[in-house]
């Protein structure tokens, strides 16, 4: 077994790449793309530490900004290819009555795959330029597997997005709320264990269809060596994943903390049940993002890692060497 598991720094957005080694090839996964001007930053990272500019495997989790746009950079690029793209089609949940409300089912596919459009060029839909410049792309809900990698979708349940589906196009340009993000992360803080519980478990869960919608990725070369990308998903999404998945309970070696360590996407029970080795967070270090609760619970299983408080990626590899240069990474939260 032999994997690389990188975030690298983008502030509130996410990039995660794999590199899965095998005897014969390695294969390059990469996790959401971040902002539209983080794009050369992934296509720069590629070249400079893996010698390539091919990914194998994309997957966008959701349709938000932070998390979709440096695809339409990257698949703009000429010297950059991407074999295969996953990410959750709209389309392929309309009803008749969506499609008689829209006239015809030409006119309901547009308008549900808006959500997939370019912020900067809306003229630009990244479901059209999968089509054109990758050689396979699918849809995919929880239970879809890659036929030769080991990676599995295993959020959201089908019956969970058609339910978010609709929101999403209703609320389709609409700002979301968003708290308060001045102030920066105190590592200085005083948390304990029933404030930390009072911060999260009273808190409401995300209301935002988009990160409802959000896909969660297993990337598991061995059972011992589970990696859940949790994208933005919502406390709702990931409860679901849990009971349909009940193997993954405590058995998770890496975990990718879902929105940026919010506390609106996870629960102290769910953080217990997942009991994750080690956490990673990809976040700008404000108050909100990661928050000191969430931080301060993950914590009680393993050390906690945010991309605010390294100089340019967090790498970690198993079975291969380390990169000359790279410096051991202090945690922003070592294991209590």
């Amino acid at each position: 077994m032999k994997y690389e598991f990188e975030l690298l720094k983008v502030g509130d957005a996410d990039v995660i790449i794999i590199c899965h080694h095998t005897e014969s090839e390695d294969y390059i996964i990469l996790i959401d793309a971040g902002n539209y001007s983080n794009g050369e930053l992934i296509k720069k990272h590629l070249f400079d530490k893996y010698n390539t500019r091919y990914i194998d495997l994309a997957i966008c989790t959701h349709p938000d900004d932070d998390h979709k746009g440096g695809f339409f950079y990257l698949l703009n690029d000429s010297d950059v290819t991407i074999e295969e793209f996953w990410l959750t089609d709209p389309a392929d949940f309309l009803t008749e009555a969506d499609i008689k409300y829209y006239r015809n089912e030409e006119n309901a596919r547009k308008a549900v795959r808006q959500i997939w459009e370019n912020a900067n060029d809306t003229s630009e839909n990244l479901i059209d330029l999968i089509d054109e410049n990758c050689s396979t792309w699918r849809s995919v809900v929880a239970g879809d597997k890659h036929n030769k990698l080991p990676v599995m979708i295993v959020a959201p349940s089908p019956n969970y997005y058609g339910e978010v589906v609709k929101q999403m196009v209703e609320e389709y340009g609409i700002e979301a709320y968003e708290e308060s993000d001045t102030e920066k992360y105190d590592t200085a803080a005083s948390v304990d264990e029933k404030s930390a519980k009072s911060v999260i478990d009273t808190t409401h869960d995300d209301p935002s269809p988009y990160n409802k919608s959000s896909l969660v990725v297993l990337y598991e070369p061995e059972t011992t060596e589970r990696c859940l990308v949790a994208g933005d998903a919502s406390r709702a999404s990931l409860v679901q994943m849990l009971k349909d998945y009940p193997q993954l309970n405590g058995t998770i070696a890496k975990f990718k903390v879902p929105h940026h360590g919010s506390r609106h996407n996870l629960t102290t029970s769910l953080i217990d049940e997942l009991k994750p080795r080690r956490s990673y967070i990809s976040a700008a270090g404000s108050k909100k993002h990661p928050n000191n609760s969430v931080v301060y619970w993950l914590s009680k299983y393993g050390s906690v890692y945010s991309t605010h408080t390294c100089n340019g990626y967090i790498h970690s590899h198993i079975g291969v060497e380390g990169r000359p240069g790279d410096k051991e990474l202090e945690p922003l939260k070592k294991k209590q």
